[in-house]
């Protein structure tokens, strides 16, 4: 029992004594390592740790590469906008070819329709003529004077020598008829023959311009074609470097400027769809405004006739006559306000238009398997039996006019900075979309109508 006590005094103590020895040399080593450190840290900088000067110059290169990726954006926005202004000026030039080929087309026709009447007044003319020699042929033989026949050739024209005919009494009746019909024949010709020339004239002119036109079309749409192509070199180099600008992948910066480009379209939409919802309800404020002043003046000469009836029935009682009244005139029609409602086929018009989707926009084209804006509209309501005129300014006359607002599947929606300056048009297809030719570089296909240049009331045919 005390052995057993005495090997438990004896360990504890050897316990203390090691505990005592470990906190005398720990201090020490502690102070040796630190010394160490000390010594280290001043031969060799820590690696580990960027200086006050790395820190800045990193901090600059984070804010220049953060400059550049914004003025990259700044740029593809710009070009975006700069583009959109080129394809709308090649659009454009198209609809004025178009529109310079239709007038080519009538002063043509109208030159071929004065040609001919000149050639058949010429015919009769010379029938008139050699009529009137075998009458003179026919007096010299018979040993009659000629100097009735010599007004017919003498000068003056046909107008003075009808003149001269009429007022002679010596001329016989069938003498008289010749020469009146030769002059008149001769009159007729001269007129048409003039006639023929001046619409030669319209036709040379208006070829001129068309040829012009078709020039500055092709021009402007190459040209188009072109800056869509750079554009699109461009924002594919400038994704590349957006990307090593931020560190991220070309995918993720196509991914944001789609984003950004999807704002930008949604914000014009609806500063657009504003626009034209207020045009429209300042022209239905001014029709209503229209209705009421022809109202209030249908009622102030209704009344007029009212008081007129009356005092005329009023003086034939007060005469004591037979009283005959007279049936009150019929009160004038005033101009309908409604909307006339669509021809018939207007299903197969928006078929037709939706079984052209994906095929390209060629400008002046009218299929079969390529279109221009209004190329697409007058082959959609040709399978309704409607003829359109391949132009968009003759067809927003050729249509009745329907506020946006009360457009059905079918109509027509025209865009331009105004009427007179009318360069697009397409189909509406309903719930604020239509189908339509773009431009060169598109194809046919659904957009919303909701453009900052939408003309405020479409078209019906």
């Amino acid at each position: 029992m005390q052995a057993r006590h005495r090997q438990s005094n004896g360990a504890t103590a050897t316990r203390i004594s090691r505990a005592f020895l470990r906190g005398v040399v720990a201090p020490g080593c502690a102070v040796a390592l630190l010394a160490a450190s000390i010594t280290s840290a001043s031969a060799v900088p820590d690696p580990v740790f960027p200086s006050a000067a790395e820190v800045s110059a990193a901090q600059a290169a984070a804010a220049t590469a953060a400059g550049r990726a914004g003025a990259i954006e700044a740029e593809l926005a710009a070009s975006r906008a700069t583009l959109a202004d080129t394809l709308d000026r090649a659009g454009a030039a198209a609809e004025t070819y178009n529109g310079a080929a239709e007038r080519l087309a009538l002063s043509t026709q109208e030159s071929v329709t004065a040609t001919a009447e000149a050639v058949e007044a010429a015919q009769a003319a010379d029938s008139a003529g050699l009529a009137l020699s075998r009458y003179a042929a026919e007096v010299f033989q018979s040993g009659s004077g000629l100097s009735q026949l010599e007004l017919f050739f003498g000068t003056g024209g046909p107008g003075a020598t009808l003149d001269r005919v009429a007022g002679l009494d010596a001329v016989g009746d069938e003498r008289s008829r010749v020469m009146r019909e030769a002059a008149a024949a001769r009159a007729i010709s001269e007129t048409l023959s003039k006639a023929a020339e001046e619409a030669a004239e319209r036709q040379r002119v208006a070829a001129a311009a068309a040829e012009v036109a078709m020039e500055n079309a092709r021009q402007d749409n190459e040209a188009a074609a072109a800056a869509a192509a750079a554009v699109a070199s461009r924002r594919e180099a400038a994704l590349g470097e957006l990307a090593a600008l931020r560190a991220s992948s070309v995918e993720i910066e196509r991914e944001r400027q789609e984003g950004l480009e999807a704002l930008e379209r949604a914000r014009a939409e609806e500063a657009a769809r504003k626009k034209a919802e207020a045009e429209a309800a300042e022209a239905r404020r001014k029709a209503v405004a229209e209705a009421q002043r022809q109202a209030a003046a249908q009622a102030a000469r209704e009344r007029s006739e009212a008081a007129a009836r009356k005092a005329a029935q009023d003086a034939a009682r007060k005469a004591a006559a037979s009283p005959t009244t007279s049936a009150p005139s019929p009160t004038p029609s005033q101009p309908g306000t409604s909307t006339p409602a669509p021809k018939g086929g207007v299903d197969a018009v928006v078929a037709f238009a939706r079984a052209q989707l994906g095929e390209p926009y060629v400008w002046a084209a009218d299929g079969p398997d390529s279109w221009d804006c209004s190329g697409l509209t007058m082959g959609a309501w040709a399978k309704a039996g409607v003829r359109l005129s391949h132009y968009t300014g003759s067809q927003y006359r050729q249509t009745s006019r329907v506020p946006i607002d009360d457009l059905r599947p079918g109509d027509l929606v025209f865009f331009g900075p105004s009427v007179a300056g009318i360069h697009h048009v397409g189909l509406f297809i309903g719930n604020g979309q239509m189908i339509h030719a773009p431009y060169t570089g598109s194809y046919v296909k659904i957009s919303t109508i909701w453009r900052d240049d939408l003309i405020p009331s479409g078209g019906r045919p």
